[in-house]
């Protein structure tokens, strides 16, 4: 198929339409999750926490959520990904409205943050389960880059502004409170618009006249399999996954990319508070700048890596970006800092994640087309572990050093090691 027509089959408005969607979810989770980070300074001083303390409670809910990918990924390709991410997006509304409700307490404030994370992490397998079948392969890193938008949008919006409201407030608990209840209204919205990828396409007919689901893999020639097929397939075994060597090298270079990630996020407003001189009201904002320029390079990065290749594209991103974290601590002006965020926005995560979940879709459905949403999963809970460990070991290092500038350059490392990993990977599945 020529890209010319690549590109109208995949701009069609069923397409955009589930895009606009899933990049929408990203945004409120998004918002949810790093509403929080401003405000940890915040939470340490009422409660006199340490900085592992405070790392516990981010960590509490990357914890669940980690738990959660591979469980929810098969779980989503038994029983449908649009049922389990409703059901689950509600429950992770229903646990930052209560959050809210008891910011007094600091084990239930925990508990709280557990629970958002455990409805929280069936989305991701669930959404890109449901892209990646939608979209054709050629177009799947330019879509996952769509839909990735929202992880930029979100994070704008909850660090930009959560400083902000709480100096105006002077409550951090009604915040939460006004988040829970608008993810559970949006919980709604997906049960009444998302399409049912998991069931038939009402307009496919096979030449005998079966019903057909349109399929990613390039085994037939016909690009499709019955209905009937597809009933009888079992759930994809997670060992064929962890005994590819393509996807699991994939997987470690997410763990080093997000790790990076997550320290920066997590612990970037606390550190130019207290150790570069920023106001509240700024730091967070300052953080959000890597997600601001983020935006566009996403976009480009996904469909550059859709037409030379992901490996090369990867091999350039990974230096660059360890680079910015490194730059981020050890500048100590003002322009320098904003300068390696904005840096770091256009070389890290953003604009690998789209290329690493059109890689893993590639690798996974030369295996099995019909359980990309278990493969998704482990992808997921592979990344996301950063997420559990970064925040707790960089509030070790600082409870250690008083700073966490060496928290910085350990994300710098890991980060970087993410380039063996890449170069290791082969570009192209062997069906």
């Amino acid at each position: 198929m020529k890209e010319a027509d690549i590109i109208r089959e995949f701009f069609n408005k069923r397409t955009i339409n589930l895009m606009i969607l899933l990049c929408a979810g990203w945004t409120l989770l998004y918002t949810d999750r790093t509403t929080l980070y401003p405000l940890l300074s915040v939470i340490g001083e009422k409660f006199s926490l340490s900085g592992t303390q405070l790392g516990t409670i981010t960590s509490s809910y990357f914890l669940v959520y980690v738990a959660m990918q591979i469980p929810s990924g098969m779980l989503g390709d038994r029983i449908g990904k649009k049922r389990l991410l409703t059901a689950m997006y509600a429950i992770s509304g229903f646990a930052l409205l209560c959050f809210g409700l008891f910011t007094g307490n600091y084990v239930m404030m925990i508990f709280l943050m557990a629970l958002h994370g455990f409805g929280a992490g069936a989305y991701y397998p669930s959404a890109y389960g449901i892209m990646l079948k939608t979209v054709a392969p050629q177009a799947r890193a330019t879509a996952a880059a769509i839909v990735n938008l929202g992880m930029s949008f979100g994070l704008i919006i909850g660090l930009a502004t959560s400083g902000p409201i709480y100096l105006y407030t002077r409550s951090y608990g009604g915040i939460f409170t006004v988040l829970g209840i608008i993810t559970v209204f949006m919980a709604l919205i997906y049960y009444k618009a998302l399409p049912e990828t998991d069931d038939l396409a009402p307009d496919e007919k096979s030449s005998n006249g079966k019903s057909r689901i349109i399929g990613l893999s390039s085994h037939r020639s016909n690009n499709e399999i019955t209905f009937d097929e597809l009933k009888k397939t079992s759930s994809f075994p997670i060992a064929e996954v962890l005994k590819n060597k393509n996807l699991m090298l994939i997987n470690l270079a997410q763990f080093c990319a997000l790790y990076g990630y997550w320290v920066a996020v997590t612990w970037g407003a606390v550190f130019f508070q207290k150790e570069r001189g920023i106001g509240m009201e700024l730091a967070g904002l300052f953080v959000a700048i890597a997600g601001i320029s983020a935006i566009m390079p996403s976009l480009i990065s996904g469909r550059i890596s859709d037409r030379i290749g992901r490996k090369k594209m990867a091999l350039l991103l990974f230096p660059l970006g360890a680079l910015t974290i490194f730059l981020m601590a050890y500048m100590h002006s003002t322009l320098a800092i904003i300068s390696a965020l904005i840096a770091y926005g256009i070389f890290g995560k953003s604009s690998w994640d789209p290329i690493a979940i059109a890689w893993t879709g590639d690798h996974a459905a030369a295996m099995n087309k019909d359980a990309l949403g278990t493969a998704v999963g482990v992808f997921n809970f592979s990344g996301m572990m950063s997420a559990v460990v970064a925040p707790m070991v960089s509030g070790f290092i600082r409870d250690l050093t008083g700073s966490l500038v060496s928290a910085f350059y350990v994300a710098a490392i890991i980060s970087l090691l993410g380039l063996f990993f890449v170069s290791m990977v082969d570009e192209k599945p062997e069906f």
